[in-house]
């Protein structure tokens, strides 16, 4: 029963992570992201969108008592999901040739996993 209260966290998520996705490649396909678009859509997204809806996901999975410890296993997808959006953006469009932007790394995980941590520790502390 409480399982389902895991799949508004995910559909929260799995919006942002779609729609940043969309907005990369839309964007980059119309030609709008240049140099200042491309610093642009990282803030909106990477610094704004993604950790909120992180930290607005792993808040709603804290508060997912009967999971237990496996709460964390939230950290590690937001982190790896969160990779994964850096992977399938700038990663991609440079294997293509279309850009040429810094690849994803170790720091790239941790950018995802604090927003997280921070909102599953809120929800387990506010847990029921």
């Amino acid at each position: 029963m409480e399982k389902r209260r895991l799949i508004k966290p995910a559909i929260i998520y799995g919006a942002a992570w779609l729609a940043c996705l969309a907005l990369y490649w839309g964007s980059l396909a119309t030609g709008a992201l240049g140099g200042d678009g491309i610093m642009g859509y990282v803030i909106l997204a990477l610094y704004i969108a993604l950790p909120i809806a992180g930290i607005a996901s792993a808040f709603l999975i804290g508060r997912v008592a009967d999971l237990g410890w496996w709460r964390l296993a939230a950290l590690i997808a937001i982190a790896v999901l969160y990779v994964l959006h850096t992977v399938a953006t700038f990663s991609l469009s440079n294997a293509l040739g279309l850009t040429n932007i810094a690849p994803a790394d170790l720091a790239v995980f941790m950018y995802g996993l604090i927003p997280a941590a921070i909102g599953l520790a809120v929800g387990c502390a506010t847990a029921k």
